[in-house]
């Protein structure tokens, strides 16, 4: 007899229950399309879109460079140049470089690429090829037309070692490159014109091209003219140059060297031309004066009295000679210093290559250590001349150099009677292709010095401002800022003359000149952080401020300024 359980199960259940295992494989046979599909898709999108990533990145790199080319570069080369670099960057197979689109007046090239691949799960997602595409575009910019002031520190530290190689040296390898680089760049146009300048502590211009300049102080109306030679009227001279005239005929080396004076503040910070009106705008030619004591190649002991005697630096000739009798004993410094009469008949002239306690060239232009600058020109031959002629010697007067600088791009300052450099833009946008760009490049390795001498009542040595104290009495202040007052020692020193450099770098800026700024800071012998930061401050924004910590950076930073002048733009 069946057993009730058999007999109530309903129909067809033992039927299902054998069925079951095929119903979920047909399930899931039949889900397993859709989710392949979307599996395969992504795979395939992931690699479409490396490969896309990869593809524009190789077609930005390769427009970049196709728009350094020069500019009579045929467009079949370019679109050879094109086809070569994708390739490279890409592979050959399946990429398609479209012919270049090319434009004029400025140039500018579009580069369209494809690269054509097979899609791994075409038969699941019905997408056979993937074809990623890129685009991009590169202008040359005309070429622009640009003035550049070299500003080169040739100061005494300069001849410090750096990486195998003076420090000068280096920069004489910088300063090359970059001549070379500007003008083998096709975005620099072949009118920019570079100037150099080479300062320590102070200036010198050519002086047989400048001894006559109606911009130098030849008549002697300056009131600073006789500041350290004293009844020069009553000796028959002139002016300064009648004194050089005669040091000259007793020492060949001692004619003018072509370094001036800093003029009065604030025309020191200004790049205006001497004028009439103003008796004090014209520029002093630099006259050291010679020191109390007998000529000496060291230094001169000059005695007041038993109990006070000082010492002289720059004593150069004798005190006394037929023309100026021997003082009494008791002078005063000020008074045997101020003498004109001892000009007039030279005696015991000790011109020495190298002071040997100063390390500076006495004479009348103790101080003047520095090849001449050069105007603006274009002619890379001198250009490369002068910095192959820089020496180091002498002390660090940034002010003076970056003014100078200024003043060779200055259209309203004393270089205007042959090739004047160009107006001031009116914008400082440098992108403007019409306008000339005129720009300032400061290399330093130290601080603003001024040399005190407490051994002498002149307080320091000999500087393009004059003395602490001058032999007539008077002192820098009319030539100092009114916060920079009454120097005496090298701090105080120090502050003035940083104070006229902020405020001539600021000046420079406002009539829309670019400064870049370097600073040379050798582990052995580093610019310290008020000196870094005159730096960075003078310089148009902290970006173009660069500190060099060797010879390798010092090339380095000239060549990362070269390049952003003349920077190349990518456009998309």
């Amino acid at each position: 007899m069946p057993r009730r359980s058999d007999r109530t199960r309903p129909p067809g259940w033992f039927g299902f229950a054998r069925g079951r295992g095929g119903n979920v494989a047909v399930l899931f046979a039949f889900l397993s399309v859709p989710m392949l599909m979307l599996t395969g898709a992504a795979v395939d999108y992931g690699f479409a879109t490396r490969l896309e990533t990869k593809l524009q990145a190789a077609t930005d790199a390769t427009a970049l460079l196709l728009c350094q080319t020069p500019l009579t570069t045929s467009n079949a080369d370019l679109n050879l140049l094109a086809q070569t670099a994708m390739t490279g960057a890409m592979g050959a197979g399946n990429l398609v470089v479209d012919p270049l689109v090319i434009t004029n007046n400025p140039r500018q090239i579009t580069l369209r690429a494809r690269k054509l691949s097979t899609a791994f799960f075409g038969k699941f997602t019905g997408t056979t090829r993937i074809n990623p595409g890129s685009a991009a575009q590169c202008a040359t910019p005309l070429p622009k037309t640009f003035e550049i002031a070299l500003v080169l520190d040739n100061t005494g530290s300069m001849a410090a070692s750096s990486g195998g190689q003076s420090k000068l040296q280096a920069v004489q390898t910088a300063a090359t490159n970059f001549v070379n680089s500007v003008y083998t760049d096709a975005a620099f146009s072949s009118a920019t014109r570079i100037s150099i300048v080479p300062f320590a502590g102070a200036v010198a211009v050519d002086p047989s091209t400048y001894r006559y300049a109606s911009w130098i102080d030849q008549n002697a109306v300056s009131s600073y003219h006789w500041t350290n030679v004293l009844q020069a009227g009553g000796s028959g001279f002139k002016n300064r140059f009648d004194i050089f005239s005669k040091l000259q005929g007793v020492y060949s080396g001692w004619g003018w060297g072509g370094c001036l004076e800093t003029l009065p503040y604030p025309l020191n910070v200004q790049d205006g031309a001497p004028a009439p009106s103003n008796r004090d705008s014209y520029f002093l030619p630099l006259l050291a004066p010679d020191e109390p004591g007998d000529a000496s190649t060291s230094y001169a002991a000059y005695s007041i009295n038993r109990n006070t005697t000082y010492y002289s630096f720059n004593s150069y000739i004798d005190d006394d000679n037929g023309n100026c009798p021997a003082l009494p004993y008791g002078t005063p410094f000020n008074t045997a210093e101020g003498q004109a009469c001892k000009y007039v008949r030279p005696q015991n002239a000790a011109p020495t290559s190298q002071n040997s306690s100063t390390g500076i060239p006495n004479g009348p232009n103790f101080g003047c250590t520095t090849q001449p600058l050069l105007r603006l020109t274009n002619n890379t031959s001198a250009l490369k001349t002068l910095i192959g002629k820089m020496a180091p010697l002498g002390a660090t007067n940034i002010h003076e150099g970056f003014m100078w600088g200024w003043r060779t791009l200055s259209p309203k300052s004393v270089f205007t009677d042959t090739n004047p450099p160009a107006a001031y833009a009116s914008s400082a946008d440098s992108s403007n292709a019409t306008t000339i760009n005129k720009i300032v490049i400061l290399m330093t390795d130290g601080t603003n010095s001024w040399t005190p001498n407490p051994n002498s009542p002149n307080g320091s040595l000999y500087f393009a401002a004059g003395y602490f104290q001058n032999a007539n009495g008077s002192n820098p202040n009319p030539r100092l800022p009114n916060t920079n007052q009454n120097v005496s020692d090298a701090s105080s020193a120090r502050n003035a003359l940083d104070a006229l450099t902020a405020a001539a770098c600021k000046n420079a800026k406002d009539v829309n000149i670019s400064i870049y700024t370097i600073g040379f800071s050798v582990p052995s012998d580093p610019i310290d952080s008020a000196g870094q930061t005159l730096l960075r401050n003078c310089a148009t924004n902290p970006g173009q401020f660069y500190l060099a910590n060797n010879s390798d950076d010092l090339i380095k930073a000239f060549r990362q300024i070269q390049a952003s002048i003349g920077a190349l733009r990518l456009t998309q």
